[in-house]
């Protein structure tokens, strides 16, 4: 009996660390280019249940237990990982230059302060000295490093990623992918942190655009609907456990 109650307190700590992931969902569903996260479950092994009071009646020596197989019992979940969605999200026209948009797989690189990091946010801008950078101060990187464009120049970036500037090549983009995004991690400003050795990108760049995020209002909501009827559940768990241990206690006890 003790055992149903941390079944039922792993499963409404579960429920507890998918709603902050959805809760975050939805507390980006407007930021460019951010990507929802996916919490994964798995169970704790399930434990074979016997009649254990029947008598041993054969086996070798008595020593191979007989005794009837009632069935499985599970014994709880736990947050195995949060994974990330990377699928494509809607791509709106701003007619802003300085806005890129990518379709298909890749991320931007950026310089920052702890290293190059990667983003799917395009909205860029650029600093006092005509340097390209994200809307946190970020060099934008391209082949040659950040990129600095002629602030009173007409600036074309084609679907390839390469910039001109009165119709002189400046730069190009340096747009990555990785094979396995799982090594990806996300950090603060929209940005990850790459854990694994980046592969060329066939992107399509599209300048005056940006990709939207790729959650869904609707079905976060929905989701956390269910996942709050998933944790009452799971409360009730624990409070019927509750109930019977008492029984046990007051009333069987006073037997």
């Amino acid at each position: 009996m003790i055992r149903g109650l941390y079944t039922g307190a792993s499963g409404m700590i579960s429920e507890m660390n998918k709603t902050d992931v959805i809760s975050n969902n939805l507390a980006n569903a407007s930021t460019t280019g951010f990507k929802k996260d996916r919490a994964v479950f798995k169970a704790f092994p399930e434990m074979d249940i016997h009649r254990i009071n029947d008598p041993i009646r054969s086996g070798i020596n008595r020593s191979v237990d007989p005794r009837p197989f009632i069935g499985s019992m599970g014994t709880g979940a736990i947050t195995d990982e949060v994974s990330t969605d990377f699928s494509q999200g809607p791509i709106k026209t701003t007619s802003n230059p300085l806005d890129i948009a990518l379709s298909g797989e890749g991320f931007f690189s950026v310089q920052t302060p702890e290293g190059i990091r990667y983003t799917r946010d395009g909205s860029f801008t650029t600093d006092t000295n005509n340097f390209l950078i994200t809307k946190e101060g970020y060099y934008v990187l391209g082949q040659n490093g950040p990129i600095e464009l002629n602030g009173e120049s007409d600036i074309i970036i084609n679907r390839q990623g390469e910039i001109f500037a009165d119709g002189e090549i400046v730069d190009r983009l340096q747009i990555v992918d990785f094979e396995d995004k799982g090594n990806l991690e996300k950090q603060g400003d929209n940005l990850y942190m790459a854990n694994a050795q980046d592969i060329a990108s066939v992107a399509e760049v599209i300048q005056g655009a940006l990709e939207s995020s790729n959650v869904n209002t609707i079905s976060e909501m929905v989701d956390l609907i269910t996942t709050s009827r998933a944790y009452e559940a799971s409360q009730k768990v624990i409070t019927t456990h509750d109930e019977l241990l008492g029984k046990a206690v007051n009333d069987i006890a006073a037997i």
